[in-house]
């Protein structure tokens, strides 16, 4: 897969997870936001309980394993198998939903 154009939105239980595996290794390198939400289907987009880091991804597809560091205390570490979507609204940042 080569990277994909905004706008675009991948859920692992549609896609697969090597679709989900080839678009973070896309992201390496650049600014994405790292969010775990409650409402799975709302997302960032109302009051309920969530957290999201921007940063720089870095990580590994090799060992799928992944992060956004900001500073000692804000960052977020997950795995491949962790995320359930993938999504760019725009150009120039693209959410990675955890949980």
């Amino acid at each position: 897969m080569s990277e994909a154009k905004a706008p675009y939105v991948l859920k692992k239980s549609e896609v697969g997870s090597a679709q989900i595996d080839k678009a973070l290794g896309h992201l390496i390198g650049k600014i994405v936001c790292v969010s775990w939400v409650l409402d799975r289907e709302k997302l960032r987009a109302n009051f309920e309980p969530q957290i999201s880091v921007q940063a720089v991804l870095e990580g590994d597809e090799g060992t799928g394993r992944y992060r956004v560091l900001l500073s000692d205390d804000t960052y977020s570490y997950f795995y491949d198998h962790n995320v359930w979507s993938v999504a760019r609204s725009k150009p120039e940042r693209a959410f990675i939903f955890i949980g």
